[in-house]
């Protein structure tokens, strides 16, 4: 690996921390309560205080769909650097560990449609670089459309009836749901798995080609030499300013105008579209503060924990999931799922990712990689490497 690889996979790895520290908190609302909360903040709390319309605002503002972005774009940045090693990439083994998470545990992760994504990326490698380029410009523009055709729906529907009722989360249908997973992990299972086959009819059918596109824009950055700061600093940091000056008020104008309007379904297309706009242009801008970070040399302490993560990004992730899980449905009695509000959920996210940050370290210490990544590592290449140090 030369200098060149060597800058690339430390940019990615560090990207790739900061994101599953990101996603951490993107994710909270989606096990805690029914699947619309996220983006619904009357799913969360009957009636949000300060505080809770302060912390469910900046997980919109912040946070929201942004680092799921991000983990696509990386994950197709980093298959393209391992390609050139010789090792087999696992996709297939992946995908099963995905469905499984889906299926057993929870309905949004991102791993089956990824590595299905990724099947198809790799040959598409051999392409000219335009041919390669107007193809993944096609496959995200055609999604963004179709993801705002969907949100522009809901101009036409009656606000005499509310979102979560639209969605088919009535009053009865959420304290059901609830139920379920207040009574532990089996109960939780029908529903999970349910919400699971939906999620991926969605995510195959319609937003798979977005899926595509931004793993081939991934593997596009790494040819560009983007994430080990090869570009020029002052395009990069005009571009940054650009992106983050436009996107963190869009993004914050979306969920202020949501709960404006009462989450009202005839207004809330505006705010949906805002938002979807705004978190394309914040993973830009938060990816392009890192590498700026990363080529200045800013808070190298830090970014050291981020590279630990990074090498463990999988192993954090499917960590999340499960602790997750069991947090919210697990076992009666401990079940949280449906009983915390925006702030405590906030709260909740800060002291995780103080366990998370330690975890990370005592793994990296004694472990060679991610317990995961070991695992599909020898699954794919039927060999399995020493895993403690």
């Amino acid at each position: 690996m030369d200098a060149g690889d060597e800058g690339e996979e430390a940019g990615i790895l560090i990207m790739l921390g900061v994101t599953v520290f990101g996603l951490l908190f993107a994710n909270l609302p989606g096990f805690a309560h029914v699947w619309a909360a996220a983006d619904l903040l009357p799913l969360q709390t009957e009636i949000p205080g300060p505080l809770d319309s302060l912390a469910w605002w900046a997980g919109q503002t912040f946070v929201a769909w942004v680092f799921n972005i991000l983990l696509i774009v990386l994950f197709g940045s980093a298959l393209a650097l391992r390609e050139g090693s010789g090792d087999k990439p696992g996709l297939g083994w992946l995908c099963l560990l995905g469905l499984g998470l889906a299926y057993l545990f929870w309905h949004g992760e991102l791993l089956t449609v990824m590595a299905l994504a990724a099947m198809i990326a790799l040959p598409m490698r051999a392409l000219p670089p335009v041919t390669r380029w107007v193809s993944l410009v096609a496959l995200i523009g055609g999604t963004v459309l179709i993801v705002l055709a969907g949100i522009g729906i809901t101009a036409l529907l009656p606000d005499t009836m509310g979102l979560p009722d639209l969605l088919g989360l009535d009053d009865a249908r959420i304290a059901a749901i609830e139920a379920a997973h207040q009574s532990g992990f089996w109960s939780h299972l029908p529903h999970n798995m349910a919400t699971a086959l939906q999620f991926h009819l969605v995510e195959f059918f319609f937003l798979g080609g977005g899926v595509l596109g931004l793993i081939l824009l991934g593997m596009e950055l790494v040819e560009r030499g983007f994430w080990g700061g090869r570009w020029p600093v002052m395009p990069l940091v005009t571009s940054a300013a650009i992106a983050l000056g436009i996107g963190l008020p869009l993004s914050g104008w979306s969920a202020v105008q949501a709960m404006s309007v009462a989450f009202a379904p005839s207004q809330a297309w505006e705010g949906l579209m805002a938002r979807a706009f705004a978190a394309l242009l914040l993973a830009y801008g938060y990816a392009a503060l890192v590498v700026l970070a990363i080529r200045f040399r800013i808070a190298e302490p830090v970014q050291l924990l981020f590279i630990r993560a990074g090498h463990l990004w999988l192993s954090v992730h499917v960590g999340q999931i499960i602790v997750l899980t069991l947090l919210f449905s697990g076992v009666p009695g401990l079940a949280l799922f449906g009983r915390l509000d925006p702030a405590a959920l906030f709260a909740l996210g800060v002291v995780l990712t103080g366990v998370q940050a330690g975890a990370v370290w005592l793994t990296d210490r004694y472990l060679r990689s991610g317990p995961v990544e070991w695992l599909l590592d020898g699954l794919a290449n039927r060999g399995f490497a020493r895993l403690r140090r």
